[in-house]
């Protein structure tokens, strides 16, 4: 029986931390986008992702290429629309400093 008690009190404390930490999390400042308005207007637009934030990076595509490891054509490919696979994705998304699933 002592057990059962000490498990009950233990989890009572979680149960208090839980909704402490809940209750700051609530009371943090959101943080600003990951994706300023204007790429995401350009995007909605139809303009491809990857594009708009290399160029809201004022990066050529050289640039990104000597970033990502990726070469300069199969980056001109992709902002054509040819489709790119999970690891390119996350190489551009690295260099771009967004997350991948934008530049989908």
């Amino acid at each position: 029986m002592d057990l059962i008690y000490r498990l009950e009190g233990r989890l009572i404390d979680l149960e208090v931390k839980v909704a402490q930490l809940e209750k700051a999390l609530a009371e943090m400042p959101t943080s600003e986008p990951a994706i300023p308005e204007e790429a995401q207007r350009r995007i909605a637009a139809g303009e491809h992702p990857v594009r708009v934030m290399r160029e809201l990076r004022l990066l050529t595509q050289s640039q990104l290429s000597e970033l990502c490891g990726i070469r300069p054509n199969h980056i001109s490919a992709i902002e054509r629309g040819q489709t790119f696979g999970l690891k390119t994705a996350r190489r551009l998304s690295e260099a771009l400093n967004v997350p991948a699933s934008v530049l989908f």
